[in-house]
C-alpha cells in the first residue's frame, strides 16, 4: 500500500541501550516493523530474514528497526541468542503500535510494516504480514523507492506554466491548501513574509479587468492569487539584500509544486496593472505586488492563440545546465553567456 504520511513521532527505549526516536532516523530510510512476541517462530524467522539483507538494507541507507510490547530485557535476550544486529525497541503500552495502525481492536500486534523514507514519511504500507518473503520483498521495494527518490522529483519534472485553462471553478478549500503549501517555505529568521489575496467572484473581475491582451488568456481562470509583500516584513542586508522577494519567491514554488500535484495549473505571471489589481484586492500603496499566480485545472489548447497553443503542446524548453551552473566560479558561466 503506497503513502505519503508524516510518521507518527516516538521515543521508545531500545535493546541496544538508551532511546531510539523517530528524530534519530532522519537522513535515512527505515524499515519499520511491529512483531507480536520476541522468541515465538514466526517472529523469530522474520528478524532472521530482515537481518540475513542486513548489508543490503544499510547499502541503500535503510536501518531496520523492530518494536514489539517486549520489555527491554527480553529485547536484548532475543538479539543476543539470535545474533541479531537489528534495532529493537519496546513498545510496552503498544502505544507506538496504535499509531502506526498495527493494533487490533481486542488491543493484539498485528504484524505490520511501514517504509519511511528519507524526510520521514510513510512511503509503503504492509499489513497482516506472512513471514516468509517478506524482507526480501521490503528490500526490492525499497530498491525502487531509493532509484526514485535520487532522480529529480516527477512533479518538478511535470510542472509547465500551461495557459489553457477550464473555466470549472475550483473549490475554496483547494485555493487555501495551495496557499497552506506556500505558507510552509522558508524565510529568513522565519519572518514569512508573504501576504497572499485570492480574488474570487466580484473581486476575480476586476483583477482581470487589469490584465493587458497578452494574458487574455487568464481571463479564463476560476481564481487568481495575488501575492503582495514590503521589504520591511523580511531581513535587509548587506549589498541590498532585501530578502523579502526571495522568500516570496520561494512560497511561490511551493504553491507550484503542490497546485501540480493536485492536478492544477499554477502560472505566475508580470503582465497586469499593478495599482489597479492593488486598488481592486485593498492592497496597501506601499506594498510590492509581486506577481499574480492564475490557477485553475487543465483546459482546452484551442482556447489559445497559434503562438501559445505551439508552447503549450511542443517540448519543455531549458537552458543547459552548464548556462546556469558552474563549480567554484562564476567566470566559467560567463564564458559560457560569451560562447
Amino acid at each position: 500500500m503506497s503513502l505519503f504520511l508524516h510518521a507518527p513521532g516516538f521515543v521508545l527505549p531500545s535493546a541496544g541501550g538508551g532511546e531510539v526516536s523517530l528524530r534519530d532516523l532522519r537522513g535515512r530510510y527505515a524499515v519499520v516493523y511491529f512483531y507480536p512476541r520476541a522468541g515465538t517462530p514466526g517472529c523469530t524467522q522474520e528478524a532472521a530474514e530482515f537481518q540475513a539483507l542486513a548489508a543490503e538494507f544499510a547499502a541503500l541507507e535503510a536501518r531496520v528497526i523492530g518494536i514489539s510490547p517486549d520489555p527491554v530485557p527480553a529485547l536484548e535476550r532475543f538479539a543476543r541468542k539470535r545474533g541479531l544486529g537489528l534495532t529493537l525497541l519496546s513498545d510496552s503500552d503498544r502505544t507506538v503500535a496504535r499509531a502506526y495502525g498495527a493494533l487490533t481492536p481486542q488491543g493484539r500486534i498485528e504484524r505490520s510494516t511501514v517504509l519511511l523514507d528519507r524526510a520521514g514519511v510513510v512511503r509503503w504500507s504492509w499489513r497482516r504480514v506472512k513471514v516468509g518473503g517478506h524482507a526480501a520483498e521490503v528490500l526490492a521495494t525499497l530498491r525502487v523507492l531509493h532509484a526514485a527518490d535520487e532522480a529529480l522529483n516527477p512533479l518538478l519534472v511535470a510542472r509547465r506554466a500551461y495557459r489553457a485553462l477550464s473555466e470549472e471553478e475550483v473549490p475554496k478549500p483547494a485555493l487555501e491548501r495551495l496557499v497552506e503549501a506556500a505558507h510552509l517555505a522558508p524565510s529568513c529568521f522565519n519572518n514569512q513574509p508573504w501576504r497572499f489575496v485570492i480574488a474570487h467572484g466580484e473581486a476575480l473581475a476586476k483583477v482581470k479587468a487589469a490584465l493587458p491582451g497578452g494574458n487574455y488568456w487568464a481571463k479564463r481562470a476560476p481564481a487568481i492569487v495575488a501575492l503582495a509583500s514590503h521589504r520591511d516584513l523580511d531581513c535587509k542586508l548587506s549589498d541590498n539584500r532585501d530578502y523579502f522577494l526571495f522568500g516570496c519567491g520561494m512560497a511561490t514554488g511551493m504553491l507550484m509544486v503542490q497546485a501540480t500535484q493536485m492536478g492544477l495549473v499554477a502560472h505566475p505571471i508580470a503582465g497586469y496593472d499593478p495599482l489597479a489589481v492593488k486598488e481592486a484586492l485593498g492592497i496597501p500603496a506601499e506594498y510590492v505586488l509581486i506577481t499574480l499566480i492564475v490557477v485553475g485545472r487543465p483546459g482546452d489548447p484551442n482556447t489559445l492563440s497559434d503562438k501559445h497553443r505551439e508552447l503549450e503542446l511542443g517540448p519543455r524548453d531549458r537552458k543547459p545546465l552548464s548556462a546556469v551552473m558552474a563549480w567554484n566560479t562564476f567566470r566559467d558561466l560567463e564564458r559560457t553567456e560569451g560562447a
